[in-house]
């Protein structure tokens, strides 16, 4: 089911544009250069490695309690808010992290605290959305454009002045985010999260009967190996690229090539799903995934770099948008954060945790040819699409009947 999109409420949109716009500020550093930042303080790829994979699979575990108190709380803005300000000061500890434990530390920090708010972003996105019919994909494209700027301008940043420019960027970016976070509507007056103990047995009853659902783990792992097929591109693309000689300023530019298409197909999001429908678009980023890894893994010329950069709005945005229109429809809305936060484990945590991990140790050897493993995963992102289109009839998944929330997000 796709929502309608009567006349859309001004200030939610507006509130929720700031927030992924602050957020897409420190994406637009973290995921280009943090690698490279990384190498710049002295690891090596295999820590790299296992710091980034480590961060990832802690996820698995912080992310779906938080979400499961948010959700039994009916109140998704103060654990939002809780979790930035962790990343935050993770972030702030950069500023001042030598060792490589007091990077591990700080980073780690930094990377759960971000890594739970982001899936109750989402599910508040949605749920604004459809209360007050606008296209989610509208608000959401602020956080790539901004992206996609900052890729550009935090590159020209580090040529001119070097790798020190990252941890302030992020510090700044995140405090933004905060700010944006708690602009947010707070729960109404009145709301309460009384009697939490039942309703939180109740959520947890009804998050196992999620995970028991045959359609909901086909859905898992079709988004989680799109998603996680793109670990090696996260965590090395960048430092790879210097590797092969070029500049922060071109790697800059290349990282939002395919950012400037993804939000142009967010501003349009509803007419694409209503087009293709969800399972179709999953189906269609494991096959930009498949395409796009095996371009990069033979280190090809730069205009052959820049076309594969175009396919970002395959492997990652008509997937997402997949993901984020099948919870919409096949998950009640008082488990939205939990259902964003399990899918945010497996494919943030487990299959993109597992993948960096194991992409360390073959860059070592392999350099840029480890692309075929993400390629590999596209394939096997495909296969389970194909099999949720067979089997999820475009309805709820859940046995309990809907009830209302009131208007807490």
């Amino acid at each position: 089911m796709v929502p309608s999109e009567p006349i859309a409420t001004t200030p939610a949109r507006f509130r929720l544009s700031l927030a992924w716009a602050a957020w897409g500020a420190g994406g637009g550093v973290y995921t280009p250069f943090f690698g490279a930042w990384l190498a710049w303080k002295g690891l090596s790829p295999a820590q790299i490695g296992t710091l980034l994979s480590i961060g990832m699979l802690l996820r698995v575990v912080i992310p779906p309690m938080t979400a499961i108190i948010a959700d039994a709380r009916n109140d998704r803005r103060s654990m939002m808010i809780l979790l930035a300000g962790l990343q935050l000061i993770g972030y702030l500890g950069l500023n001042w992290a030598i060792s490589p434990f007091e990077i591990f530390v700080v980073a780690t920090l930094a990377n759960v605290g971000g890594s739970s708010a982001g899936p109750m972003m989402e599910s508040v996105s949605l749920r604004l959305a459809e209360r007050y019919g606008f296209d989610y994909g509208r608000v959401r494209l602020w956080n790539s454009s901004v992206f996609a700027a900052c890729n550009l301008l935090s590159g020209i940043a580090i040529s001119q002045w070097g790798m020190a420019v990252l941890a302030p960027w992020l510090s700044l970016s995140t405090a933004a985010a905060v700010a944006a976070l708690a602009w947010l509507p707070p729960p109404p007056k009145g709301h309460s999260s009384g009697q939490f103990g039942i309703k939180l047995r109740a959520t947890l009853a009804e998050s196992r009967e999620l995970l028991g659902s045959g359609v909901f783990l086909l859905f898992l792992l079709a988004a989680s190996f799109d998603q996680g097929s793109h670990a090696f591109y996260y965590a090395y693309g960048g430092l790879h690229w210097r590797e092969l000689g070029y500049s922060g300023t071109v790697i800059g530019a290349l990282w939002p090539l395919g950012i400037v298409g993804e939000a142009l197909l967010f501003s349009v999001s509803l007419k694409v799903v209503r087009r293709f429908g969800v399972t179709q678009l999953l189906l269609l980023g494991g096959a930009g995934c498949a395409v796009r890894w095996t371009m990069l893994a033979f280190d090809p010329p730069l205009a052959v770099i820049a076309a594969a950069q175009l396919l970002h709005v395959a492997t990652f945005a008509l997937a997402h948008l997949g993901a984020m229109y099948f919870l919409s429809a096949a998950v009640p809305p008082r488990l939205a954060a939990t259902a964003q936060s399990l899918y945010a484990v497996t494919s943030s945590g487990i299959i993109m945790g597992v993948a960096t991990y194991v992409s360390g140790p073959l860059y070592m050897h392999f350099g840029g040819r480890t692309y075929l493993l993400m390629a590999a995963m596209g394939v096997c992102a495909m296969l389970f699409a194909f099999a949720l289109q067979r089997s999820w009839h475009g309805g709820r998944i859940t046995q309990h009947a809907d009830h209302d929330l009131g208007d807490a997000i």
